[in-house]
């Protein structure tokens, strides 16, 4: 994973709709979305993304949205995922 921003990445987990669990990945989160720099992602509508705070707790979203964003000049490839809060 690689991405073009120094920014502060928090540790999230994908909860697909059939059990399955995912990660961990690292994101940038923003209200009410995430990006992530993996060009596999394999989430969708109805998954939940589990944020895990560096003091233990653990916040869950329910995903309404993802979107693959290919490579450009100076942005790698990435996934925004847009969420509700459950």
């Amino acid at each position: 994973m690689e991405q073009s921003l120094n920014l502060p990445l928090e540790t999230v987990y994908i909860q697909r709709i059939d059990g399955t669990r995912l990660g961990p990945f690292e994101a940038r989160l923003e209200p009410s979305k995430a990006l992530i720099w993996e060009v596999t992602l394999n989430a969708g509508a109805g998954d939940t993304l589990e944020h895990h705070r560096p003091g233990g707790g653990v916040v869950r979203h329910l995903l309404t949205n993802t979107h693959f964003q290919p490579r450009m000049t100076g942005v790698e490839a990435h996934y925004t995922l847009r969420w509700r809060s459950e």
